[in-house]
């Protein structure tokens, strides 16, 4: 038998030796007030050696420069975003290699556009397509959650004019119609809030998009339109009829546009970041 072995042999006969001899009565055990008197003691002495939990001037001192530093990070990382969108101001105006100039967006050509229902053909050719305004977006607010890897943005377009010339054509039975001349649509106070939230890969730390969320509101819209008819009373009622459909649909629609535009830009936004790690954004 080994060392070990008898060392816990005769630790084991020495408790069963101790258990039979004991003789425990009743009254020998200690009573319930003794017990609490006990406990109370052992509490006061518990909380003389607890430590001091009191705040003190260099643990206030402390919490202020962490709050700082967080509240400073934030803003880092806010005001790189911000600036990004206010660069994008001059992608705007002047383009670049991959967007073109969008203010003034200038496309000579769009269409023809054909439709077709039950006895009834017709085709629209849009010319000198030009659209003003966006360059004059204002950056109303936008706040970054480091915790999240999430922003919110909300930018306001104060207005957008787009003019043109058309050239329509129609068919109704063995009627057909033949129109041209001008437009002219203005929005007004146009209103961008965009809310996104990213993550990260597990090998490379690089960025990818989680949600995404755009919502677009258009508060007021004024279209007119020239040359439909011979007729300026015509042209009044047909312009008085676009003004008020067309402002129906733009509030019926407008969500599903933002979930459109949302889904458009998914994948775009997800390309753009996996360039970037979560240091380009912390660091």
């Amino acid at each position: 038998m080994t060392t070990k072995m008898k060392i816990l042999c005769l630790v084991v006969l020495l408790v069963c030796a101790l258990a039979r001899g004991a003789n425990v009565e009743y009254e020998d055990l200690p009573q319930v007030e003794s017990v609490e008197n006990h406990l109370e003691g052992l509490q006061f002495e518990l909380n003389r050696l607890s430590p001091d939990h009191e705040v003190t001037e260099a643990d206030k001192l402390l919490i202020s420069e962490l709050q700082t530093s967080e509240g400073q990070g934030r803003s880092l990382v806010a005001d790189a975003i911000a600036d990004l969108i206010e660069g994008f101001r001059d992608v705007v105006i002047n383009g670049n290699d991959d967007i073109p100039p969008l203010d003034p967006l200038v496309i000579p050509v769009i269409g023809p556009f054909d439709f077709q229902a039950p006895a009834t053909t017709a085709s629209v050719t849009i010319n000198d397509f030009r659209k003003e305004g966006l360059r004059w977006y204002v950056l109303d607010k936008i706040t970054f959650n480091a915790i999240r890897l999430s922003f919110a943005a909300h930018i306001t377009i104060p207005w957008i004019t787009v003019t043109g010339t058309y050239d329509a054509r129609a068919r109704l039975g063995l009627i057909t119609h033949r129109a041209g001349g001008g437009f002219r649509v203005f929005a007004h106070r146009i209103e961008v809030g965009l809310d996104m939230r990213v993550g990260t890969n597990i090998l490379g730390g690089h960025l990818f998009l989680r949600e995404l969320d755009i919502r677009i509101d258009i508060h007021d819209t004024h279209i007119q339109l020239h040359g439909m008819t011979g007729s300026s009373i015509i042209n009044a009622f047909i312009n008085n009829y676009v003004q008020n459909l067309t402002q129906e649909l733009i509030q019926s629609e407008m969500e599903n546009v933002s979930k459109m535009l949302s889904e458009e830009l998914f994948d775009v936004i997800n390309e753009i970041l996996k360039d970037y790690t979560i240091n380009d954004i912390l660091g």
